[in-house]
């Protein structure tokens, strides 16, 4: 009886090992499959999508067909971009952001950077009709100056957003098409391109079809370069603003004076403010205190602050603005920057 016992326990446990092991190979198996396939899809270029891409660009614009398989083949996938695409700062309240965007370090670098190019903001002024300093806030904001261009490839970061899954996955893939026809056309190799998590590129973050259409060269004659040249850089800027329709001498934003919380119930009642008449925001409560904006079409725009709101009045060059970067976030933050850096300059007694 010991002996049959013995027996059936020494079974069980012999079969209690093998199913382990089985679980074991299983669980591995299991874990690594996923990895595998991953790596199977690392390859850009075995992806439907993209191979009707490539088709695409090879009927529509001549591209060889080999030369494109090579390059997104080397394209790598990028997860810290997709993240950041679905969470950018534009997401955050205004308090945050002003803090992030207008800061000692940007005033001061803004006014040496203005002094350093005074000569050419002053040149491309004149001819544009865009403020230096609005110029010169644009910089300080996209890249510091010129400190922080981007690390990302390109290709990589426009291939990544433009096959994915975002809302915004076909301008992202309009823009790829725009970037491999600038690489072409400036003689560029596509995959050493580095710029923003977003695919912009140099100091002023152009888009590729931005780097086509209003990049210029400040003399003229010769090749543009918005990562080196700062003298391309204002003049492009300037060209960019002026394009998308910047008027000389016209305001930008100012402050609106509210009473109580009647702009709730203006908000409410419109559902959508878009641009508001002259005689409508007094009778909710809502004024314009500048005396030379009045006659200006406006919106109004509500901004948050860690306890309560401020809301502004905001004018048709602050849509311009907005052309740049569709947010009320960033178009304030260059508005802010820009007069700050000019402040400082005029306190310093400089012209």
């Amino acid at each position: 009886m010991v002996l049959a016992y013995l027996h059936r326990h020494i079974a069980t446990t012999v079969t209690f090992k093998r199913f382990l092991q089985l679980c074991t190979v299983f669980t591995f198996s299991w874990l690594f499959f996923p990895f595998a396939y991953a790596q199977e899809e690392v390859n850009f270029a075995k992806r439907p999508e993209v191979q009707s891409f490539i088709h695409q660009m090879v009927k529509k614009h001549k591209f060889k067909e080999t030369e494109l398989k090579k390059i997104f083949t080397a394209v790598k996938v990028r997860p810290t971009v997709i993240r950041s695409v679905k969470a950018p700062l534009e997401h955050r309240p205004w308090y945050i952001y002003q803090k992030l965007f207008i800061t000692e370090w940007r005033i001061t670098k803004g006014v040496e950077f203005w002094d350093k190019y005074k000569t050419a903001l002053m040149t491309v002024e004149k001819k544009y009709g865009v403020p230096a300093n609005i110029i010169v806030a644009t910089i300080g904001i996209e890249t510091k100056y010129g400190q922080h261009t981007g690390s990302y490839p390109v290709i990589d970061a426009l291939t990544n957003i433009g096959f994915s899954q975002s809302p915004r996955a076909n301008f992202f893939r309009s823009e790829l098409e725009e970037f491999l026809l600038l690489t072409r056309e400036k003689n560029l190799d596509p995959l050493k391109v580095l710029g923003s998590y977003a695919g912009a590129i140099g100091q002023p973050q152009f888009m590729p079809s931005s780097y086509r259409r209003y990049a210029v060269s400040y003399h003229g004659k010769t090749p543009i370069d918005l990562s080196h040249n700062e003298l391309d850089v204002i003049a492009s800027i300037a060209n960019y603003y002026k394009q998308k329709g910047w008027i000389t001498n016209n305001p930008i934003t100012s402050p609106a004076s509210l009473v109580k919380n009647q702009f709730q119930f203006l908000e409410n009642k419109h559902k959508e403010i878009t641009v508001i008449k002259k005689s409508m925001p007094a009778a909710y409560g809502v004024t314009n205190k500048t005396e030379a904006q009045k006659n200006s079409p406006y919106k109004i725009i509500e901004l948050q602050n860690f306890w309560t709101h401020e809301y502004w009045f905001t004018f048709h060059n602050f849509d311009v603005i907005k052309r740049y970067n569709n947010s009320d976030l960033y178009a304030m933050a260059v508005f802010q920057l820009s007069r700050y850096i000019l402040d400082m300059r005029e306190k310093r007694g400089v012209t």
